[in-house]
């Protein structure tokens, strides 16, 4: 789900320093795809900038689809998260490609998408972070590569490559941060490792078990019912027939939880067992955790190759 991803307080944790070495790598994406508009943006915070991180990050996913729209809609992404109970970040759509966001931890700030295609994302944000000590304001252009694999028993897999340019306003502080960024620069990335994090949590969740996933989001009001169904979709779950809508309309449930969740209803015992198997014997459910590395091989697509 970060995102994707929580591409706002990426913004946050990627305002520190980074290695020195790191600002002579190519820029991973070729510019002149963007319209003039979009490359004006890039072009000028690639010519001034203050800092430029590069982190590999990779995770199971349930599907392509549904991770693309995750992509793409990160206010769905923070929605996710708080009915998981994974992050309390909010992010707002205002516009086709268009968001607003804010993070408790005093980080606010807007976001565009400025490109899109099956296997690339690029995302310009500025905001403000407000510290104990000190607010800092900035702008960062994001650049996100996403390689669909599948694991050697089928399941799919995701490994991203997020490129980050980021600029500094406070130009003393951008100042400072230059002379120290090799003493301090690898602390930057388990920061957003941290923030990544949320993304890979709800991947995993939905991998893990979809159905009780599926539940807890529908039940948490969080989405909106087109957005509801629009996951119930990518998630591959049938459409409730009339009788199950009507079912569950009595009984007070939020539009677009179904069968989905009204099966795991119907799973659960008195006491929180699970139902017996067929010789009387209680279920014990075991949760499908993928084991770490990359257990994954590449399918036909190379995300790669950019469209001209």
């Amino acid at each position: 789900m970060m995102a994707p991803q929580r591409v706002i307080l990426i913004f946050l944790t990627c305002l520190a320093p980074l290695p020195a070495f790191a600002a002579t790598s190519p820029i991973p994406f070729p510019i002149e795809v963007l319209d003039e508009r979009a490359k004006q943006k890039v072009e000028t915070l690639l010519n001034d900038h203050t800092l430029k991180r590069s982190l590999s990050l990779e995770h199971p996913i349930l599907n392509r689809s549904l991770h693309q729209f995750l992509l793409d809609r990160p206010d769905v992404g923070a929605a996710i998260s708080r009915s998981l109970a994974i992050g309390n970040y909010t992010i707002t759509r205002v516009g086709p490609d268009l968001f607003h966001g804010h993070d408790p931890d005093g980080v606010e700030g807007d976001m565009e998408i400025l490109y899109r295609d099956e296997g690339h994302r690029v995302y310009f944000a500025e905001g403000i972070a407000e510290g104990a000590l000190i607010t800092l304001r900035g702008k960062t252009v994001i650049f996100q590569e996403s390689q669909y694999g599948r694991a050697d028993h089928g399941q799919e897999w995701v490994k991203s490559q997020l490129t980050i340019y980021a600029k500094i306003e406070n130009p003393i502080l951008a100042f400072f941060i230059k002379i120290f960024e090799p003493l301090v620069g690898k602390l930057v990335d388990p920061k957003i490792s941290k923030a990544q994090g949320v993304v890979r949590q709800v991947s995993e969740l939905m991998v893990q078990d979809p159905q009780e996933s599926y539940g807890r989001i529908a039940k948490s009001g969080e989405l909106s019912t087109e957005d509801l169904m629009t996951l119930r979709k990518l998630m591959k779950f049938p459409e409730p027939s009339a009788r199950e809508r009507e079912i569950r309309r009595r009984a007070g449930a939020p539009r677009g939880v179904g069968v989905v969740a009204a099966g795991r209803d119907r799973e659960s015992h008195a006491g929180g067992h699970n139902p017996p198997d067929q010789k009387g014997q209680p279920c014990t459910r075991t949760p499908n955790r993928l084991a770490g590395g990359s257990p994954w091989r590449w399918e036909g697509h190379d995300s790669r190759q950019i469209p001209g």
